[in-house]
């Protein structure tokens, strides 16, 4: 009877070691991170929305990797992980479609479900690499190219890629399942607003219609521009009101802080922007800082300079 019962333990085993083998080599909830965004809005989101709305179609994953919840792999321990394999608790491609979705939201674009009806304009994509490794040293690779287009008629409006590569030391107290999701979901959001910055600025030279100030086409640094309409733009008829702009120049001190004019991001300091006549609202932002806020009066033809102090 012993032998018996030796005899079949013998063949189980091997299963058994088979099954240990293959865990963490699929997506399981041991070795899953939820890279998801808060249902608030951001720290520095616009309060008020444009009369613009986008309808987010959704991003394709290109990425030749053996499961589209793939994020990559470890081999530093991080802690509640199982294995080596690092997935996403959903697919990659949903993750990059809300982190888009947040930030455009963020810049005040009214943003519509994937199978929605009436949006103005339609943003898809390609997902060509989002890879994260945890080690000594951890790395994550991000690249993301996104096309705007006119809903009605399909004409694209803008397209780009934007690419983002990023080194950390883990620091001292190490990893773990909560840090790799906030690692991917920052850099993430930082590639979404790029994109949603560099449409914006694209959407306001090509439709100044919908806002309330004119200005040029801002080039956003990171993002490569593939093609936008600005170029096609019709002719305004010679019975339409000019716009007369002036400069603005905001310095900050402490330096490279973010400016906001009238509630819509333009950079950081030092800056020097063309600005339509009259009185707005400028709010320059850094973090750990107190918010400095103040109304300007921009004159056709002349600089307007402010020294904007920010304090802990």
């Amino acid at each position: 009877m012993l032998n018996l019962r030796v005899l079949a333990m013998l063949l189980v085993l091997p299963v058994l070691t088979a099954g240990c083998a293959l865990m963490g080599s699929v997506a399981e909830p041991g070795n899953e991170v939820q890279v998801r965004e808060e249902s608030k809005p951001s720290a520095n989101a616009r309060q008020g929305k444009y009369a613009i709305s986008i309808r987010v179609a959704g991003y394709v994953d290109a990425r030749e990797v053996d499961s589209p919840r793939r994020l990559g792999n470890s081999s530093a321990r991080i802690v509640g992980l199982t294995g080596k394999d690092i997935f996403s608790d959903q697919n990659v491609s949903e993750v990059v479609a809300a982190s888009m979705t947040k930030r455009l939201s963020d810049v005040g674009i009214q943003v519509q479900a994937t199978d929605t009806t009436g949006a103005q304009f339609q943003l898809s994509g390609i997902v060509k690499a989002l890879r994260v490794d945890i080690k000594s040293r951890d790395t994550i690779d991000i690249a993301i190219e996104s096309t705007l287009t006119e809903a009605a008629t399909g004409k694209v409006i803008w397209s780009g890629v934007v690419v983002e590569k990023y080194e950390r030391f883990a620091g001292t107290s190490g990893n773990g399942k909560k840090d790799v999701a906030e690692l991917v979901r920052g850099r993430l959001g930082l590639v979404s607003s790029k994109t949603a910055e560099s449409i914006l600025s694209v959407l306001m030279a090509t439709r100044p219609e919908l806002f309330n100030m004119a200005v040029g086409i801002k080039p956003v640094q990171g993002v490569t521009v593939f093609s936008n309409s600005a170029g096609s733009a019709t002719v305004a008829p010679s019975s339409a009101p000019i716009i007369e702009n002036g400069t603005l120049v905001v310095n900050s001190n402490p330096v490279r802080a973010k400016v906001y004019v009238d509630g819509v991001y333009f950079g950081l300091t030092p800056l020097k922007a063309e600005i339509v006549v009259g009185v707005h609202e400028v709010v320059v932002k850094l973090d750990k800082h107190q918010n400095a806020i103040e109304k300007v009066s921009v004159r056709k033809d002349e600089n307007t300079e402010l020294e904007m102090s920010l304090h802990r």
